[in-house]
């Protein structure tokens, strides 16, 4: 082999190399530096939203902090009871007692079903016959109405049993209500 087949094996390797090195890995490396460009942009955009986030945590805690207090808040004015049942005891004797005070007398006491049970906070309700006067049942409605726990006279229908009634003897009166409240299950599975 003379030194000018030498010359051009090496010059044809180099070109050849060259080739492949122009062809092959140079649109590779390219591709590869745009890929990693679009990653550190999104990187980028990723750090950002993070932060705003973070920026935000204050905020989060402070609304979330003033949100449980408000529930706290409202714990007085909630039927005592951790289920349905306790709840449902709890109401029954909160109108048992309201009537009595009252000179109402119950006929008949009955819980009612509740048909919501799915939220925070779950509703209590009985149906209650009773049979008193008029002052008796103001005074009732205003102990129902008024007091703590918070609770709602949904339903109230009112009959005077004898219309005509005696002079001087107090009416006679038979009244039908449902009243609701509002309890927070806890600990209950």
């Amino acid at each position: 082999m003379t030194l000018r087949d030498r010359r051009a094996l090496i010059w044809g390797g180099a070109a050849v190399v060259g080739a492949v090195l122009a062809l092959r890995l140079l649109p590779w490396t390219v591709r590869a530096v745009a890929a990693l460009r679009a990653e550190a942009a999104e990187r980028v955009q990723t750090v950002a939203r993070a932060n705003e986030v973070l920026a935000g945590a204050l905020a989060t805690r402070d609304s979330l902090e003033q949100t449980l207090g408000a529930v706290v808040a409202l714990a007085p004015r909630l039927v005592d009871g951790r289920s349905a049942a306790d709840a449902q005891a709890t109401l029954s004797g909160l109108v048992s007692l309201a009537a009595s005070q009252h000179a109402l007398r119950i006929v008949r006491l009955d819980p009612l079903p509740d048909s919501a049970g799915d939220g925070v906070f779950n509703r209590v309700a009985v149906h209650v016959e009773l049979e008193g006067d008029v002052a008796g049942l103001t005074r009732f409605l205003g102990a129902v109405e008024r007091g703590d726990p918070l609770l709602t006279l949904s339903v109230l229908s009112v009959q005077a049993t004898d219309p005509g009634g005696r002079p001087n003897t107090p009416e006679s009166l038979k009244i039908e209500a449902t009243i609701t409240g509002l309890y927070l299950p806890r600990g209950v599975k």
